[in-house]
């Protein structure tokens, strides 16, 4: 697995947090960059590299936050409804998170204030 790129990992409860900047001048760009980005952190939490630098992070649901500012927010809630929507009911991720002894459940939120 390559690099992972978090801005801050919270606890109580257990979120990992990405940040997005705008302005965006290539929108599509910057939203494929931050899907891989989110995929990058549901390995991290499933696969269990999340709970090997955070040993009380086992067997808890983490959040996947994104905070937005100053980007095109239309575009960043419709990007991000779609995933939040799809990306766990993949069947890989799926069946992976069932199985995974590192984490009890991922959500999603994303921020705009």
């Amino acid at each position: 697995m390559g690099e992972i790129t978090v801005d801050f990992v919270a606890k109580d409860p257990w979120q990992m947090v990405l940040v997005e900047e705008g302005p965006w001048h290539d929108v599509s760009l910057k939203l494929t960059k931050l899907q891989q980005r989110l995929y990058s952190c549901l390995d991290a939490a499933i696969d269990g590299q999340l709970a090997e630098q955070f040993p009380e992070s086992r067997g808890k649901p983490v959040t996947l936050r994104v905070d937005c500012y100053g980007v095109p927010r239309e575009e960043m809630e419709e990007f991000f409804g779609r995933f939040s929507s799809s990306a766990l009911q993949l069947p890989d991720y799926k069946a992976s998170l069932e199985a995974s002894p590192h984490v009890s459940g991922i959500q999603f939120a994303i921020n705009f204030s």
